[in-house]
């Protein structure tokens, strides 16, 4: 018995184990004590009620099956704190990046304005091939040019 509780007790701050009768039958309360648990289900007691004969026969089955599932928990729980704080650590990295950037007007000016001029352009180009077009249509019926 106490050999299938060592890993389930390695792997908290303390088990605490209650036992209580009820006629023929015998309660077993096992409770995992974490003080910072990753999550509350690490923390979620067992309760098993059976005969005495019957705990003998398959309380460590019982808690063996708790240890691995608990083990298995505890591990995906900080599987998933682990990529939370490589990920926290990357915003961080791309925000810091971001403000720094964004502080620097040497840098931010004129990659803004390049991109502004860019667009400005090719804009004005149209309207003026546009008042061109429109100008040499109007145009067909005088050239103001050959009359100075």
């Amino acid at each position: 018995m106490f050999t299938e509780l060592a890993p389930l007790v390695r792997a908290t701050d303390k088990v605490v184990i209650t036992l209580s009768m009820t006629g023929d039958a015998m309660s077993v309360v096992v409770m995992p004590v974490i003080k910072n648990a990753a999550d509350a289900a690490l923390t979620t007691p067992v309760s098993l009620t059976a005969t005495p004969a019957e705990l003998d026969a398959e309380f460590a089955v019982a808690i063996t099956a708790v240890t691995d599932a608990h083990r298995s928990l505890a591990e995906q729980a900080e599987a998933t704190k682990s990529i939370l704080d490589a990920a926290k650590t990357t915003q961080s990295s791309k925000a810091t990046k971001a403000l720094a950037k964004a502080a620097s007007p040497s840098s931010a000016a004129p990659s803004s304005d390049s991109d502004d001029d860019d667009d400005d352009v090719p804009a004005a180009d149209t309207k003026v091939e546009a008042k061109a077009d429109a100008g040499a249509s109007a145009s067909a019926g005088t050239d103001l040019a050959s009359l100075l």
